[in-house]
């Protein structure tokens, strides 16, 4: 991206992805006079406002000023909900803000930068205007409530930063008066308000992370009690709103994580860019641009003295980011493994529910046993009169005679007995012969049945029991 490219046919292609809404905003003046910090503020409702402190305040020469910000607070606008694109509602007009442009040497590339919805971004650039050099950083947060956004133009040949914030609400810009006003800094470095941006930003995520956290915890401990899933019209497990709350949760909690890493690795390039200002900008012995070796000696260990505590600042915020990933992986984390517990409980339900099955089945096999017996019953019943009624429908047969000699009519037959012989020794040798095979069978049935309950209980050993199929009892 051409960060600084003075083209005024970008901002004219950029102007159609910006919305103006004018209001109410601040501007702070920050001056370092000596040994103290003057700061003043103007409120700005009107254009009328604007172009009295265009004349009177902006840029106005001061002998006894070493080094100073013009900070415009560009007040956030209200949509009514959540837009990731709210920093692009500027609160001035379309003509208001190409004076900006002009006077604080905005590039056109920062409608870009603050449109964005997906990260966040530091872009810098050496460049050369009216002045030897200059320099404009502009970060943009990622997309989440209360993201900001930030262009800032610095000129070494007077120490003069000019700067917009983008999206600020009354909390925010008090917050920055205050931060600004109190400072007991050596100079005015240029990369004070970046390093106030990365500090707001800090506060930001620090917040989300705490909240996001909160919750994932409570739905991690509403999983690991079981409460979150139910049966749906077929039987089945259905994730309930709890877990599909969790489940939403942890992938915000994934992206948060992943905003974390990288405005971690963008803090990285701005301490970088410190490391930038000091080898070429204010180093003396810097031969490419003179203005360093014309300013003070005890400015010059001011603007270092300040860039050294800007450093370690952003190296430590740099940490407190770290802690937060680890804090973010964690809970991740916990949460998958309290979800794959759930999915392992759901499936132990399920096998229990199987279970309960199998026994149901199990008791319908055995109703069904109750009625084979009864039909055993009736095949017994059926067993005893079947031989008598074969004898008596045999010997009505024609190939017996049951007449006298004379044609005389036998009332009881001298061979009756034969009918009563036979028949007892039928139905006696079928009887004997089922209760045998039923006895061998319900032999075996109980012999199986024992060494499945022995082998349930973990006591049967296959080397030392043996099972005799003529016995009834385990040897």
């Amino acid at each position: 991206m051409d960060w600084l490219r003075s083209d005024d046919a970008m901002w004219d292609k950029n102007m159609n992805i910006m919305d103006f809404a004018p209001a109410e905003n601040k501007v702070l003046a920050v001056a370092k006079q000596a040994s103290e910090m003057l700061a003043r503020e103007y409120t700005i409702r009107s254009e009328e406002d604007w172009q009295n402190w265009f004349d009177l305040h902006f840029d106005q020469p001061d002998l006894h000023t070493t080094s100073k910000i013009n900070l415009i607070l560009g007040a956030r606008a209200d949509t009514g909900a959540f837009d990731p694109a709210v920093l692009s509602y500027l609160p001035f007009s379309e003509f208001m803000f190409r004076q900006l442009i002009k006077e604080f040497k905005i590039h056109g590339t920062i409608a870009r930068t603050i449109n964005r919805n997906t990260s966040c971004a530091f872009i810098r650039k050496f460049h050369s205007w009216d002045s030897p050099i200059e320099q404009s950083i502009g970060p943009s947060a990622a997309t989440w409530p209360g993201d900001l956004g930030l262009s800032v133009t610095f000129t070494p040949r007077t120490l003069t930063t000019h700067a917009v914030m983008y999206g600020c609400d009354n909390e925010t810009t008090d917050n920055i008066i205050k931060r600004l006003s109190s400072s007991d800094l050596s100079e005015l470095h240029p990369m004070v308000l970046v390093v106030l941006f990365a500090e707001l930003e800090r506060d930001r995520l620090d917040r989300l992370v705490r909240n996001k956290i909160s919750c994932l915890v409570q739905q991690i401990v509403g999983i690991t009690e079981n409460r979150n899933y139910t049966l749906d019209k077929t039987g089945l497990p259905s994730i309930s709103p709890p877990l599909a709350t969790s489940i939403q949760d942890w992938l915000e909690m994934g992206n948060l994580r992943n905003g974390l890493q990288a405005f971690k690795q963008k803090m990285r390039d701005m301490i970088e860019h410190i490391d930038e200002l000091q080898d070429i900008l204010l180093n003396p012995e810097n031969d490419k641009y003179s203005f360093a070796a014309n300013l003070d000696r005890d400015i010059l260990r001011g603007l270092a003295d300040t860039g050294l505590k800007i450093k370690e600042r952003l190296k430590h915020l740099v940490d407190e980011f770290d802690e937060h990933i680890h804090k973010c992986a964690t809970i991740i984390d916990g949460v998958g493994l309290a979800s794959q517990l759930e999915w392992n409980q759901i499936g132990r339900k399920d096998t229990f529910t199987n279970l309960k099955i199998a026994q149901n089945g199990l008791k319908v096999a055995q109703h069904t046993r109750r009625d084979s017996e009864l039909m055993k019953s009736i095949a017994l019943l059926t067993m005893v009169f079947l031989p008598a009624t074969f004898v008596a429908t045999l010997f009505s047969m024609g190939i017996f005679e049951w007449k006298g000699m004379h044609g005389e009519i036998l009332s009881v037959s001298p061979y009756i007995w034969l009918y009563i012989v036979v028949t007892v020794v039928i139905t006696s040798v079928t009887l004997g012969t089922w209760y045998l095979w039923a006895m061998r069978r319900r032999v075996v049935e109980d012999v199986e049945s024992q060494r499945e309950e022995l082998s349930e209980k973990g006591t049967l050993s296959p080397t030392s029991t043996t099972f005799d199929s003529t016995a009834s009892t385990v040897k």
